[in-house]
């Protein structure tokens, strides 16, 4: 098999182990407060895809969120894996949370593969190639204007209501904007972008094996991805995310942003 055969057998694979689990008392933990989970079955997933990878791919480097980075070993290939993102989902609802595999290329898109794992939906998309859900292509929505978009993000805490210098500007446009939701999951919000269920996503802190997939699928159904900032979202570090169905969307949104930033600074 290919990579992103491998990939996808691994992925359900995960995804049909984590339907029967359930998190044990003792099987949970803190890791940099009560808001931040890993379980041990974070752990065991990521250890049944690495090895799986790597027995397939032994000289392909892996970055995942539960253990250190294994070296490059000449391939130029490099993965990203989340075993679970949207822990606590997982923990508290078992529902809304995903298994997420993106592979790199010579620091080029490959693919990316996100699991819904509770609903058995599985995006995916090959650089080129178009996104698909299953087997049906998706695409994003065709609004361009912020008062019909619905915006999308994994902490409401965070965006909204602590203190940081763009939270003026975010908060601004969740008034502009039709609703605001939030998930909790980084991949299954961003494809949420891709499929067209909704128009608009940001989160503050995301990390490469957050959103390293489901950026490619969301790319390929035809949405645009960005830094906070406006600079393009870096590949290997943690950055702010803001994700739109169309680069004019974007635009106007980051106009918004960056205004009442350079206001609050001045005021």
């Amino acid at each position: 098999m290919d990579r992103f055969d491998t990939a996808r057998a691994l992925v359900l694979a995960a995804g049909a182990r984590l339907r029967l689990a359930r998190p044990k008392a003792g099987a949970v933990w803190e890791k940099t407060g009560h808001q931040d989970l890993v379980t041990r079955c974070d752990r065991e997933t990521e250890q049944f895809l690495r090895s799986g990878i790597l027995s397939a791919f032994p000289g392909d480097a892996i970055v995942g969120e539960e253990y250190p980075a294994t070296p490059p070993g000449g391939t130029g290939c490099v993965w990203y894996l989340d075993p679970i993102d949207g822990t606590t989902n997982f923990v508290s609802q078992h529902r809304n949370y995903a298994v997420s595999v993106g592979c790199y290329q010579d620091g080029v898109p490959a693919f990316g593969l996100v699991l819904d794992v509770e609903r058995g939906a599985l995006y995916s998309a090959r650089h080129g190639g178009g996104a698909l859900r299953d087997e049906t292509p998706i695409h994003v929505s065709h609004c361009g204007v912020l008062r019909d978009a619905l915006l999308t993000t994994p902490g409401v805490l965070h965006t909204f209501l602590r203190e940081h210098p763009r939270r003026a500007g975010l908060v601004e446009l969740a008034g502009a904007v039709r609703g605001v939701r939030s998930m909790g999951c980084v991949a299954l919000e961003l494809c949420a972008v891709a499929a067209g269920e909704a128009e608009l996503f940001v989160a503050l802190r995301s990390c490469p094996w957050d959103h390293n997939a489901a950026r490619i699928i969301l790319a390929e159904a035809g949405g645009c991805i960005c830094a906070l900032d406006g600079a393009p979202l870096p590949q290997d570090t943690g950055s702010a995310v803001l994700a739109a169905c169309s680069r004019p969307l974007l635009e106007q949104v980051l106009a918004g942003i960056s205004a009442n930033t350079s206001s609050r600074e001045n005021g």
